[in-house]
C-alpha cells in the first residue's frame, strides 16, 4: 500500500489585514503517485492552498500543520516540491527561454553538464524545444505558461503543484499538457493540480477535493457538478444603444513581423460596426494578442491601416474614454491602493465631477459583481477577482469600443458565463463594441454576431 506524500491536518490561514481567513479546517492526505484536483468556484481558497503546501505564506495567521514526506532525492540538484504559478510572467525572471529553464539548476548549484540535459529535457517535454535563444517577451501567453512548467520541471520535483496550468492553453495545448502529466504519473510523480476545467484530466485525475469558502469538503472519485462546464444558449437581442450603425473598427491590410519570431500577422483586413459583438478565435501564438495592439495603437504595423472609433491610426494618447483594452494579465493594469480608486481613476482623469464619478463606479461594480470589494487592494486579491477589477476599469468610461485579450483566464465556467453577461449589456445599453480574443470557445455559443478565426497571421470568418 502506498504512504501518504502529502498529509494536511485542519489547516486554517488568514492574510495580514483581512477580516476573514482564506483557509479553514482543511484536511486531506495524498498518497504516492497520486494526481489530485482541487475544484471550487475563483476565490475560494485553491491557490492559497498551493502556496501554504509549497511553503511561501509568510505573516499571516496560521493554524494546523502540513506534512511532506517524499523519497530520498537521487542527488543534490532538485526541489521536493515544485509550483507552477497561475500567471505565468510572475514566475519568468530571464530574457531567454534557455536561461529561464536553466535558472533554477544553477542556483541548486547543478553542474553545467547537468544543466544542459535538463534544459533540453524540459523544454522537449513541453514542445519548446528548439526554441532556447527565442526572447521571452515575444511569447504568447500560452506559450510563457509552457516555458514556466519547463523551469519548474528542470529542478526534478517528486511532488508537482500546479495552479491553474490550462488557463492560457488551447485546445491543442490542453491535450498535448494531459499527456505530459499522464508520462509524469507513470514516472512516479504526485500532482496536485487546480483546474476550473478538469474535463480534459479525467482519464489522469484520482480524485477531485472540492475546496469553498477556504474550507475542504470530502474528496470524491468523479467530477462534481459536471453540468457546470456545459456550454449554454440564450436569446439575443439587438443592440438598444444604437439608432444607426457606423463602422466601429477598420483595419485595412495590416502586416506585422517581430524580429526574433517572423511574421505575426499577414494583411489583416477587419472591419465591425458599432454595437457589434465579436469573437476572434484562434490557438496559441496565432497572432490574436498583437491585432488586437494594433488596433489599439500599442504596436505598429509594417504596413496597412487602422480606424478605430473614428480616429485614423489611433495612438494610446488618443483613446481615453473612448476605447478600453483589457490585457491578458489584469496585474499588469491595477495599480490604485483600493478597487473603488481603480475604477474611479479614469473618470478623475477625464474630468468627471466628484457625484457622478460616485454613481458610474457604484453601478459599475455592481454590473461586475464586485461591490463587495470595494475597498480591498486589487493586487490582494484572486487572479478571477483582478480580471473582473481591470474589466470595471476598462468600462467605467463607457467606452466605444472595447478590446478583450483573453477575458475568460482565471475565471470559473459561471463566471465566463456571467462576463459574457455583462459585456452583452454594454452594446444594449451604450452601443458599444465589444471584440473578445480568445482562444477558447465562449461559453454562450449565441453570443456573438460574428466569429473570426486567427490562424498563422491570417484572418477567416466562420459560421456558428
Amino acid at each position: 500500500m502506498k504512504s501518504d506524500v502529502l498529509n494536511i491536518d485542519g489547516l486554517g490561514y488568514r492574510y495580514p489585514g483581512a477580516s476573514t481567513p482564506a483557509l479553514t479546517n482543511v484536511s486531506c492526505a495524498i498518497k504516492a503517485g497520486e494526481c489530485i484536483c482541487l475544484t471550487g468556484d475563483s476565490g475560494c481558497g485553491k491557490t492559497t492552498l498551493l502556496l501554504a503546501i509549497k511553503g511561501l505564506l509568510r505573516g499571516g495567521s496560521h493554524s494546523g500543520t502540513i506534512k511532506i514526506a517524499l523519497p530520498v532525492s537521487q542527488d543534490a540538484w532538485s526541489v521536493p516540491v515544485g509550483l507552477v504559478f497561475q500567471k505565468a510572467e510572475s514566475q519568468i525572471l530571464c530574457t531567454t527561454v534557455a536561461e529561464e529553464v536553466a535558472f533554477g539548476p544553477e542556483n541548486l548549484c547543478a553542474p553545467p553538464e547537468e544543466i544542459d540535459v535538463r534544459v533540453r529535457k524540459a523544454l522537449r517535454s513541453v514542445g519548446l524545444d528548439g526554441c532556447e535563444t527565442r526572447n521571452v517577451e515575444r511569447f504568447s501567453a500560452g506559450q510563457k505558461q509552457r516555458l514556466t512548467i519547463a523551469s519548474v520541471l528542470s529542478m526534478n520535483p517528486s511532488l508537482l503543484l500546479l495552479d491553474e496550468p490550462t488557463s492560457q492553453l488551447d485546445r491543442q495545448g490542453k491535450q498535448e499538457l494531459c499527456t505530459l502529466l499522464a508520462g509524469f504519473k507513470k514516472q512516479g510523480y504526485t500532482i496536485v493540480m487546480t483546474e476550473h476545467d478538469p474535463r480534459p484530466f479525467t482519464t489522469i485525475i484520482d480524485r477531485y477535493l472540492p475546496i469553498a469558502d477556504g474550507r475542504s469538503g470530502a474528496p470524491t472519485l468523479s467530477l462534481p457538478d459536471r453540468e457546470r462546464y456545459e456550454s449554454k444558449t440564450a436569446a439575443k437581442t439587438e443592440p438598444t444603444g444604437v439608432t444607426e450603425r457606423g463602422v466601429a473598427i477598420h483595419a485595412r491590410e495590416i502586416a506585422l513581423s517581430y524580429p526574433e519570431t517572423g511574421v505575426a500577422l499577414k494583411q489583416v483586413s477587419l472591419k465591425v460596426l458599432q454595437g457589434e459583438r465579436v469573437h476572434l478565435s484562434g490557438g496559441n501564438g496565432a497572432g490574436k494578442s498583437s491585432l488586437l495592439r494594433c488596433l489599439a495603437g500599442l504596436e505598429t504595423p509594417g504596413s496597412g491601416t487602422v480606424e478605430l472609433a473614428g480616429i485614423a491610426n489611433p495612438r494610446p494618447e488618443h483613446l481615453p474614454g473612448k476605447v478600453g483594452v483589457l490585457f491578458q494579465d489584469p496585474s499588469r493594469q491595477l495599480f490604485a491602493e483600493s478597487v473603488h480608486n481603480e475604477v474611479a481613476f479614469s473618470l478623475h482623469r477625464l474630468g468627471h465631477p466628484p457625484n457622478e464619478i460616485e454613481r458610474v463606479v457604484t453601478e459599475t461594480l455592481r454590473i461586475c459583481g464586485i461591490g463587495h470589494l470595494g475597498e480591498r487592494a486589487p493586487l490582494t486579491l484572486s487572479f478571477g477577482e483582478q480580471h473582473r477589477v481591470a474589466l470595471a476599469a476598462v468600462i467605467a468610461p463607457r467606452p466605444a469600443v472595447l478590446l478583450l485579450d483573453e477575458p475568460f483566464a482565471g475565471l470559473d465556467f459561471p463566471q465566463r458565463l456571467s462576463l459574457l453577461e455583462i459585456l452583452a449589456e454594454l452594446p444594449d445599453r451604450y452601443g458599444a463594441t465589444v471584440l473578445i480574443a480568445s482562444h477558447d470557445e465562449l461559453p454562450d455559443h449565441t453570443w456573438a454576431d460574428r466569429t473570426l478565426k486567427l490562424s498563422e497571421g491570417r484572418l477567416d470568418e466562420t459560421t456558428h
